[in-house]
């Protein structure tokens, strides 16, 4: 039973030492978008419209988006709908619980953002889109967002391109977020959460009858 233990909890370990990993390859010739814990995960091909399952960062499966196994429809039994008791959500419940569920997201959001390492980042895009504006309002993102994270701006460079609808440029980037670190601000999420509250407003609070029953 201490063997099984001591097996269970080296491998709980290994997996939150995972990083969940987000990375990119822009280029003529390869647009591709990995999504996946470690090295495994969906790889997606942007220019041949391919998902490729990796597992260990090799090669697994090759998918093709929107296909679906067939299989025969079974006929569906209707089930005895039950009749249940009037519950109400009052608006007022809703409106006290945003400053708290709020203030809690906000603080889950940055902390999530400080915990997140840029593992590589560089290459330059040059894009327009098919009107000015469009383009300004993605050029106006980036500059945001190089703001608040200055190895981006400094890694790598968005050119605006105005008068035509174009894309071009190379880049590479790679995010990853600890496992262990998602799972422990989850917790404190869940904790800073009046999760209580949540929960009666989701189940809804009985209708009183108006004859005062």
């Amino acid at each position: 039973m201490l063997y099984f233990l001591i097996i269970l909890a080296l491998i709980i370990i290994s997996i939150l030492a995972l990083r969940l990993r987000v990375r990119f390859e822009i280029d003529d010739n390869r647009r591709v978008l990995f999504a996946g814990l470690g090295r495994s995960g969906p790889e997606y091909d942007f220019m041949t419209k391919l998902v490729t399952v990796k597992l260990f960062g090799m090669k697994f499966k090759t998918l093709t988006p929107g296909e679906k196994p067939k299989t025969e429809k079974e006929p569906k039994l209707k089930k005895e709908i039950k009749a249940k008791p009037n519950r109400v959500k009052p608006f007022q419940k809703i409106i006290e619980l945003i400053p708290a569920a709020s203030k809690a997201f906000w603080k889950y959001s940055r902390s999530i953002m400080k915990a997140t390492i840029i593992e590589e980042l560089n290459g330059q895009i040059k894009a327009g889109f098919d009107s000015p504006d469009r383009t300004g309002q993605v050029y106006g993102y980036y500059q945001a967002v190089a703001g608040a994270v200055p190895a981006i701006g400094r890694n790598l460079e968005y050119v605006p391109i105005w008068d035509e609808a174009t894309f071009s440029g190379t880049a590479r980037g790679s995010v990853a977020l600890p496992l262990y670190k998602l799972v422990y601000r989850t917790i404190i999420l869940i904790i800073n959460l009046p999760l209580r509250e949540i929960i009666k407003l989701t189940i809804g609070y009985k209708e009183r009858s108006h004859d005062g029953q």
